[in-house]
């Protein structure tokens, strides 16, 4: 999956990560298991909120389209 970081793209994944229905718990990865995924998602939707567009918080970007990537799997 190609990331984007333009504005426009940023907020369509904000929007969708605010209001996705998301199960509490996920497994990213066999390494990565989120516990609590609001949480996950708050925590993210803060840093990028806060920071926008600092290239040093595209990793809280790049966990949201990976959140976003793993539930249209299981779509």
């Amino acid at each position: 999956m190609e990331y984007k970081y333009d504005e426009e793209s940023v907020n369509a994944l904000m929007k969708w990560a605010e209001n996705a229905q998301l199960p509490k718990e996920v497994q990213l990865s066999e390494a990565e298991k989120i516990m609590d995924t609001k949480q996950y998602v708050q925590a993210n939707l803060s840093d990028i909120r806060a920071h926008y567009p600092d290239e040093f918080y595209n990793p809280a970007i790049q966990r949201l389209y990976r959140l976003k990537s793993k539930a249209e799997e299981g779509e």
